[in-house]
């Protein structure tokens, strides 16, 4: 074991831990080396397309072992993903055996291995936040596995915590609170980062101005999921701020803080109309939990077909034109729901997307080109109420 599970600053540990509250279709392996040849990356235009640990208990790679383990990796590239996404709460000898072994199966294939850390909102008692010790940790993976280790992200990086004994409200204070910006430091080139942020999340001139020169790229994810109408310009303001590859989180199923808002599952119509935004603002897709839902599949078997890309993009339509007559007539009935405060906390969201991408658009290429502008669309979507 080249790290031990001894933290680097143990007291520095045991306080952040203490002041938050954290507690307590098979394939034959010897075959696939050709057949997986088309999922190598060698075209700029290809969108990435990642997966988000699937509910499909044969699919959940860090849980399968040997033969099992690589007909899965196999099964996922042959369906045409490129990465995969999992949670490691600790770099103890448990855990990191169980990633060392994933990530050996995924040496000699072409799919790519991005390890996730929970923030305080999601840990508990068992979660690790020594960042320096993590640093080290995939610091030393990258160079053990140089394939298929990609990198790591830190789930809801700008988000709020939804539990009440947590010590920061926003994840991200907790990040400058635990010096993760001194860890980052020492991390190696190789070793790529891509936080996990919310188009509707808080402080994001932060994430901007503090993180942006140790990040490789971007995790993104939307608060307000149920309404695509701004999701374009959405799209517009963030690579023009951080200028940097976004990959774009797809729900196919609920989530629980919707499912406890009164809120239905996602339809296929919405899900189609994600898609089709996404496929074409996005530098790749990550397909979050459900990966057999059909509309998902059928997305993975059409994504380059132009008839399949005109189907959705009229879902898309037919989608925002439904959202645009609920905002019109159905106010009132909305504000009688469970979901209500969501309802509006998205409106409010949708006018000051459209109001950053208004003042954008009407730049002058000179103005865009002096990056002065940055800080003033970053003061209009930043929130820290």
């Amino acid at each position: 074991m080249l790290l031990s599970t001894k933290t680097y600053d143990h007291n520095l540990l045991q306080n952040i831990n203490a002041e938050n509250n954290i507690e307590d279709r098979n394939y034959n392996s010897s075959n696939q080396i050709i057949s997986i040849n088309k999922n190598i990356i060698d075209n700029s235009n290809v969108v990435i397309l990642g997966v988000w640990t699937p509910i499909n208990n044969s699919l959940i790679l860090q849980n399968l072992k040997e033969e099992g383990q690589k007909n899965a990796i196999y099964t996922l590239l042959n369906q045409g993903f490129h990465e995969y996404y999992f949670a490691m709460n600790n770099y103890n000898h448990e855990y990191a055996k169980l990633t060392e072994e994933l990530l050996k199966s995924a040496e000699n294939t072409n799919l790519k291995i991005i390890v996730i850390l929970r923030p305080p909102s999601e840990g508990d008692s068992n979660t690790n936040y020594d960042w320096k010790g993590w640093i080290k940790y995939f610091n030393s993976l990258e160079k053990k596995y140089p394939k298929s280790f990609e990198g790591f992200t830190i789930d809801d990086f700008n988000w709020k915590s939804t539990r009440d004994e947590t010590k920061f409200k926003l994840n991200i204070d907790f990040m400058e609170y635990s010096k993760l910006i001194k860890a980052l430091k020492d991390k190696d080139k190789d070793v790529k980062f891509y936080p996990t942020i919310y188009f509707q999340g808080k402080r994001t001139d932060k994430v901007a101005n503090k993180y942006d020169d140790f990040t490789e790229g971007l995790i993104v994810a939307s608060g307000c999921y149920y309404n695509v109408s701004t999701l374009k310009k959405e799209f517009t303001i963030f690579k023009e701020i951080f200028e940097k590859p976004i990959r774009y989180v797809v729900y196919p199923i609920i989530t629980y803080n919707y499912s406890r808002q009164g809120y239905n599952p996602p339809t296929d119509r919405l899900i189609q109309a994600t898609l089709s935004i996404a496929s074409n603002s996005a530098d790749g897709l990550i397909f979050w939990r459900d990966i057999d839902k059909p509309v998902i599949q059928e997305y993975l078997d059409n994504h380059d077909n132009k008839k399949y890309l005109s189907k959705i993009s009229k879902m898309e339509e037919f989608q925002i034109n439904d959202e645009k007559i609920t905002t019109a007539n159905s106010k009132k009935k909305l504000l009688n729901t469970p979901n209500a405060e969501q309802y509006l906390n998205c409106q409010e969201w949708s006018n000051t997307f459209n109001k950053a991408y208004d003042k954008w658009k009407d730049l002058s290429q000179q103005e865009k080109e002096k990056n002065k502008w940055k800080k003033e669309i970053l003061q209009i979507i930043r929130k820290d109420k």
